[in-house]
């Protein structure tokens, strides 16, 4: 086997000067060229990966790595207080992955390995109870266990957490390096790279687990784990060994994981699933093929000029190289790769991104690469190679004799020059066919012998050559057929695409996602991050394969062997049915969730608890922020509504009636502040929480609750509250409330009835409302009308009935309850002279003047003459009316359950207002009330009558 180094060529001086030119110095040239063992694909991508480093250190500068250290944990804590907290998964959406800053990237290669069992299995059901870390001298070793460690939580979480996403940050601190330090995510100019040393430093904690348990002591343990085991092969990456003199230098973090020794065993599950072998050839025309030394692969890279994989793959796979031969000559050669062993996992790098020298700077190329759902790879099995290179030999005879078809076809079209002579000959007999006598009004007729032998003769060459190009094309697309079937016979291993990393911008900033297929349900899903959800197959192509109206595209495309998919789909139980905990029936019953040990289980129940807390603690956050809002928005309405009501005049009152639309604006009035501010915030919180009653119900809000509450309120400065009122306040403030608003109830019932001349039923309302508002303050509204209807509405009832020009026994009754109201003694020190004398005159005018007899005169006036109380009418007057206490609950109903919102009104103050003022304002009352109090006698009837019947406004 020839050694690869025979490849290799030195370092040419044009190569130097022109990297030099594009900006790298001399040290990083050879140390890249010696890294690539002078393949110049690889030479240019290790160059790339110098100049894209997104962290800069000396590797014996600590300081300076602790410093970067440092600010990606101030990154990660700076960007998760911006990430809600307590979203709660929908059953069967996948669960996502925080972005904790710029880890979009790596977020995307998490999922993809999480849709890979075999991989989530062997991490899954890692122990590390048997780890004594002191006994570890390798720290990177150390590291790669917590790596492992930390990725069996996270999958754990991925596979049962109720959560909408879960916090991947302790998986990225953990890949770490050999100072201990964490690696900065990379992106997609350097996936490939990043990805081999995540995968070995997985291999390398799991390889310890494993072997770790066989022990019998600490000593043994370290001591064989350094140690190849019988029997096993070991690959190890390119490792670029740095001169003493280089250790001042600043060397790019990324390329230390190409500097890292990386070693991951052939027979390991990592290797198995992520991993293959080439057996390398060099074809040089004219001599025997030679084999190379072996190489391992992870990630093939495809380029995206090629149009498509299968065009990619294949050019991928046979390789122009400059070779040296036995006399020291470079000469052009293939080098043919061949697949030894293949990956279960098989996986491609679209190379997008190249650096572009005349800007220099790399740009993002957008043009569509197409790649197929299902591929095969038999044709470049190593075990095939014998009947895929005589398959290759005959599709490029097929090939070369496409190039003399394609070369006979353009003939046709170059026709001295590049005329195509079937259309010309065409146009020729179209030409002679207009030569005859029917065509003679023809512009182009031309009137000559007989044609008919031209156009036979140029009609024979006209076929000629549709008949050749027929041929051609036939024969054509035959070849075309068959070099499409020519591997039919190689297809028996197969590949399912599962996983497509997008990519969206430029190469200097974008944003990473992936599309994954769930091979259970058949279904895409679509992982951004945090946001999760089930996407169409076409929506998913036509985004993946690319075009240059946008910069989203395929960066990273994953295929599994057919027999794990076969796996997936033909098992009796699914392995991802992604269910809630919500869902009892299905949760953790799936193949992942198999997986799971007891601690794991509960580790789950736990965590998934917590998120109830959380959930319950972030909408109580939101809640909280809600009512702030609400109640400041309540305070702002209230002095709009106390400003209006200020500004409102109800004449002839001089005191103002009170403003009822709720508790709460009544205590505004008042005024009472402290409490004011109280009831709104009640409103508020009842407003926002309707299902915990409120500050003052009983059981009510939650100590702890009611204390979030307060304490936000304390930041308000003058609109917070203060000291929380005692039951007994509220108590005896709310019945305040309640007896105000009977109150005015009362009145408007007690006038609605007058209007209605349902006269029995007004006196009864004003005779409770009478010994209620005695009660009252003397300068209050409710006195004030009190002592105003004690006069007028006997007034306004008398009148009336004399208005009617005639007394029935009916209103013999009223009168009678009249002449009792008035022997009740209300507000008898407010009285004008001589009123019960002016009452039986009155009274004696409206029986009397309308024929009515004097008998019913003396039986109405009796008591009063008498001085003595009919206790018929008083028991009367004082019986209890269901209807009046009917209307007063309805309407307190209606106000005590009024929440504080701005469109409500006191709609029972500004009815009430207009009714008390056509009343008051009625001018025959009030000219029959102002002649009793300024006559020194009793009226005389003429005027009574005269009063009454100029001004009817009371009828």
């Amino acid at each position: 086997m020839q050694s690869s180094q025979q490849l290799q060529k030195p370092l040419d001086n044009a190569i130097l000067q022109q990297e030099k030119r594009n900006g790298y110095s001399e040290f990083e040239i050879t140390q890249a060229w010696n890294a690539s063992s002078g393949n110049m694909s690889i030479f240019q991508q290790i160059l790339q990966g110098m100049r894209n480093q997104s962290f800069i250190m000396n590797p014996i500068n600590q300081q300076f790595n602790d410093d970067i250290q440092v600010a990606v944990a101030a990154s990660l804590t700076l960007h998760q207080q911006y990430i809600p907290v307590g979203k709660v998964r929908q059953n069967y959406v996948p669960c996502g992955l925080m972005n904790v800053g710029n880890t979009c990237y790596f977020n995307s290669l998490l999922h993809t390995y999480y849709f890979i069992y075999d991989f989530v299995s062997s991490i899954v059901k890692c122990k590390f109870d048997h780890v004594n870390y002191s006994n570890i001298a390798d720290k990177r070793v150390v590291n790669s266990i917590e790596l492992v460690k930390n990725l069996q939580s996270l999958f754990v979480l991925l596979i049962g957490s109720d959560r909408q996403f879960v916090d991947p940050k302790k998986v990225i601190l953990s890949i770490c390096d050999d100072f201990g330090k964490a690696l900065p995510i990379g992106d997609q100019k350097d996936v490939s790279e990043f990805n081999n040393y995540f995968l070995s430093r997985i291999d390398e904690g799991i390889t310890y687990l494993t072997q770790s348990l066989q022990k019998t002591s600490t000593s043994q343990s370290q001591q064989q784990i350094k140690q190849q085991l019988p029997g096993q092969s070991f690959v190890q990456f390119p490792t670029i060994h740095y001169p003493q003199e280089s250790t001042t230098s600043l060397i790019s973090q990324k390329s230390l994981l190409i500097r890292q020794s990386s070693i991951i065993a052939e027979n390991s599950m990592v290797f198995k699933l992520f991993y293959g072998k080439f057996s390398p050839q060099i074809i040089i025309k004219g001599q025997v093929s030679k084999d190379c030394q072996q190489e391992m692969f992870n990630i093939i890279s495809i380029d995206v000029n090629t149009k498509s994989l299968v065009e990619g793959f294949d050019k991928y796979m046979n390789q122009v190289v400059e070779y040296k031969n036995d006399k020291d000559e470079y000469q052009q050669a293939i080098k043919q790769f061949w697949i030894q062993s293949a990956p279960q996992v098989l996986t491609f790098q679209i190379q997008r991104v190249e650096y572009n020298k005349e800007f220099g700077s790399f740009t993002k190329i957008n043009s569509f690469f197409h790649f197929d759902k299902e591929i095969y790879i038999d044709r470049y099995l190593l075990s095939n190679q014998k009947l895929a290179k005589d398959i290759q030999k005959q599709n490029q005879q097929m090939r070369d004799r496409l190039k003399k078809i394609d070369q006979e076809l353009a003939t046709l079209t170059q026709f001295n020059g590049n005329i195509d002579i079937i259309q010309n000959l065409e146009t020729t007999l179209q030409f002679l066919k207009l030569q005859n006598s029917n065509e003679k009004l023809n512009p182009f007729y031309v009137d000559c012998s007989d044609n008919k032998a031209s156009i036979k003769s140029i009609s024979e060459y006209h076929q000629h050559y549709i008949k050749k190009r027929e041929c051609l094309l036939k024969e054509r697309k035959e070849i075309e057929q068959k070099i499409s079937e020519s591997y039919n016979s190689l297809k028996k291993q197969k590949y399912i695409l599962q996983s497509i990393l997008m990519h969206e911008g430029n190469p200097d900033a974008g944003h990473y996602y992936a599309y994954i297929y769930n091979l259970d349900d058949q279904k895409w899903y679509y992982f951004n991050d945090i946001n999760v959800h089930e996407e169409i197959e076409q929506n998913v192509l036509k985004n993946a394969f690319g075009d240059q109206t946008n910069s989203k595209s395929a960066y990273l495309i994953q295929y599994v062997k057919e027999d794990n998919a076969k796996f997936a789909q033909n098992s009796m139980v699914k392995l991802k049915s992604f269910s809630t905990s919500e869902d009892t029936k299905k949760y953790l019953t799936d193949g992942y969730g198999l997986l799971l040990s007891k601690q794991q289980r509960e580790f789950l129940n736990q965590d998934n608890e917590k998120l109830k807390q959380e959930v319950e603690q972030q909408q109580l956050l939101n809640n909280i922020e809600l009512i702030i809002t609400k109640y400041q928005q309540y305070l702002e309405i209230a002095n709009e509504k106390q400003r209006k009501y200020q500004q409102k005049i109800y004449p002839p009152f001089q005191v103002k009636p009170p403003y009822l639309e709720n508790y709460t604006m009544y205590l505004k009035m008042k005024p009472d502040e402290r409490l004011f501010k109280w009831t709104i915030l009640d409103n508020a919180i009842i407003k926002i929480m309707p299902e915990s009653g409120g500050l003052f119900s009983q059981p009510g809000l939650k100590e702890i609750v009611k204390t979030q509450i307060l304490d936000e309120m304390n930041k308000l400065g003058n609109n917070k509250v203060q000291h929380f009122p005692t039951a007994q306040e509220y108590q005896t403030s709310t019945e305040e409330y309640k007896s105000t608003l009977k109150l005015q109830c009362m009145i408007q019932y007690l006038l609605e009835q007058y209007n209605n001349n349902n006269f029995i039923e007004a006196l009864q309302a004003l005779q409770k409302y009478m010994k209620l508002a005695k009660h009252t303050p003397q300068q209050s509204f409710f006195y004030t009308i009190a002592v105003n209807l004690k006069h007028l509405f006997p007034l306004g009832i008398i009148s009336k009935l004399i208005q009617n020009k005639s007394i029935t026994e009916a209103d013999l009754k009223v009168l009678k309850l009249v002449i009792a109201f008035q022997m009740q003694e209300h507000f008898l020190y407010m009285e004008p002279k001589f009123w019960n004398g002016q009452l039986q005159n009155l009274i004696d005018v409206a029986i009397s003047s309308f024929g009515s007899n004097e008998k019913w005169t003396q039986e109405v006036l009796k008591p009063i003459i008498q001085n003595k109380k009919d206790t018929e009418m008083c028991s009367l007057l004082d019986a209890p009316s269901q209807n009046i206490d009917e209307y007063i609950q309805n309407l307190q109903s209606i106000y005590l359950e009024q929440q504080f919102e701005n469109n409500l009104e006191d709609f029972l103050l500004d009815n009430l207002m207009n009714i008390l003022q056509r009343f008051f304002l009625t001018k025959g009352i009030q000219i029959l009330f102002e002649s009793i109090q300024k006559s020194p006698t009793i009226l005389d009837k003429k005027v009574i009558l005269k009063i009454v019947e100029d001004n009817p406004q009371n009828k």
